[in-house]
């Protein structure tokens, strides 16, 4: 009993100095990462002075023209700035490319087809970006000089590659529009010369049951030497659910000379109809008449007939019995 008594003294001696050596190297990572978070902080406060090489790149020229040469294809930027404003700059944007968006910069014209954007406006971009001051930024050169080429302009008719699959019993009720229903495409002569058409993007619209308003992309036929005056069109229609319905009428026969008598001499006309149209559906707007053409009345037999007259806004006709017998009546 003594001997256990012993141990566990020893024991207990033991545990405590173990969670004191834990501790203490617990505390000592913490005093180091809490020294590391000052230290780069002083040091990201310091002034700083960095020299980047830039290889320039553009887009967006304008509509009317098209970019064929980059005359100054590199520059040196030199920035004085805060560390916390040099590692804003290296960690949004890439250091090695130059990208300018010409929509941004006013564009001169310095001789026949040379063109060229002053650098003290990449200055302010720049110190906009990562908050310092113009001055504090030097270009290796005052403008940048690229060759535009003139394009030529032809109108062209939009065409639609869309397929509407509708819900059941609903269908369109207009004319699918597009708008607008013409564009500019700019390019050389020789390509837009044989240009027509302007197709939108292939699409699968599903489950329609309601109107149809959708915007889609347009498809440039020669991306490296086409531009397109819009990138894309509304295309729109009006949807109606629709419904299966039939009239009864009698069969005109006052285009044949001769007096017949007609088996039967009444039809069924089915048609579809919007549902919201139904209501307007009278029997004596459709005429049914046989249809004569190349037909020897006193040789033939039967008479096949046909749907003369009919309201606008139904459509899917068919007529039940399709022909007729007749006798000619002397």
């Amino acid at each position: 009993m003594a001997n256990l008594n012993s141990l566990g003294k020893l024991t207990s001696g033991i545990e405590p100095s173990e969670k004191r050596r834990k501790n203490n190297h617990f505390v000592f990572i913490v005093c180091i990462l809490i020294a590391a978070f000052f230290w780069l902080l002083i040091k990201l406060s310091g002034d700083y002075s960095e020299s980047y090489q830039f290889k320039v790149t553009y887009n967006n020229a304008p509509i009317e023209k098209m970019l064929t040469g980059i005359i100054d294809t590199n520059v040196n930027i030199s920035i004085k700035a805060k560390g916390f404003q040099m590692l804003k700059l290296e960690l949004t944007e890439d250091v090695s490319i130059l990208n300018i968006n010409l929509d941004k910069y006013e564009i001169v014209n310095s001789k026949g087809n040379i063109f060229y954007i002053n650098t003290s406006e990449i200055k302010d971009e720049i110190g906009k970006l990562i908050g310092i001051s113009s001055n504090q930024i030097d270009i290796s050169v005052k403008r940048l000089e690229f060759k535009l080429e003139d394009l030529f302009e032809k109108e062209v008719k939009v065409v639609d590659r869309i397929k509407f699959n509708f819900a059941k019993q609903y269908n369109l009720y207009s004319e699918i529009t597009i708008s607008p229903k013409t564009i500019s495409i700019f390019g050389p002569k020789s390509i837009i010369d044989t240009i027509e058409n302007v197709y939108t993007e292939n699409k699968v619209v599903s489950g329609i049951s309601s109107d149809i308003n959708e915007t889609v992309k347009l498809a440039n036929p020669n991306t490296e030497q086409l531009q397109l005056s819009i990138q894309q069109v509304n295309i729109m229609a009006n949807v109606e659910k629709f419904t299966e319905s039939n009239v009864e009428t009698t069969i005109d026969l006052s285009s044949i000379k001769n007096k017949v008598k007609a088996f039967p001499n009444t039809v069924k006309v089915f048609f579809t109809v919007a549902q919201k149209d139904f209501s307007n559906v009278r029997q004596s707007m459709f005429k049914v008449k046989p249809n004569l053409n190349n037909i020897e009345i006193k040789t033939a037999s039967k008479l096949q007939l046909e749907v003369v007259d009919k309201p606008e806004f139904v459509s899917g006709i068919r007529i039940q019995p399709s022909e007729i017998e007749f006798l000619i009546i002397k």
